[in-house]
């Protein structure tokens, strides 16, 4: 089971958004520097996530959340490998169809194993839909480590915002 420890920015009915600094679930991934998972390669490791906010958390709070490892597994396997091995067996069938058709076997093997790899994306691209209705992969916050100190509490972890003349300072904040 994978744990991360994240802060609460926005609270729905059932779920929560929670900013998550990349730890533990990646720490052990040879390409964790290189990885786009997070959206920026290597410079960022900050994700935000919806997970089920079982803990009842509020905003601001800082949350321990929770991730099945075998859902990792399986998830990854059908976002990488079930495609590949659809267009595998798309290419065999192209050969086997040209020599029915008397056809080329490399046209016919990129074709359909072209038109087999994105039918596998397509139905990749269905179970996110219907898993993201059912929440069947959501991660889950379990405990509420630290209460917020106020409602608009910002994730310590955030990049530093550009400093300000004091001038600017005051007239923000008079």
């Amino acid at each position: 089971m994978a744990t991360e420890e994240g802060i609460i920015i926005k609270v729905n009915e059932t779920t929560a958004m929670v900013k998550t600094k990349q730890m533990t679930a990646c720490e052990s991934c040879a390409e964790k520097d290189t990885c786009h998972s997070t959206g920026g390669g290597g410079s960022s490791k900050i994700m935000e996530v919806e997970a089920e906010n079982t803990a009842n958390a509020q905003l601001g709070d800082t949350v321990i959340v929770t991730f099945e490892s075998s859902q990792l597994f399986m998830l990854s396997f059908l976002l990488y490998v079930f495609p590949i091995i659809i267009m595998i067996i798309g290419a065999l069938l192209g050969e086997r169809v040209a020599e029915n058709f008397n056809g080329n076997p490399s046209t016919w093997s990129a074709i359909m194993g072209f038109g087999f790899f994105f039918a596998a994306m397509a139905v990749v691209k269905l179970m996110d839909k219907r898993a993201r209705k059912t929440g069947q992969f959501r991660p889950e916050i379990i405990k509420v480590k630290r209460k917020a100190r106020t409602n608009n509490a910002e994730p310590e972890f955030d990049a530093p915002l550009t400093p300000c003349s004091v001038a600017e300072r005051h007239q923000a904040h008079p």
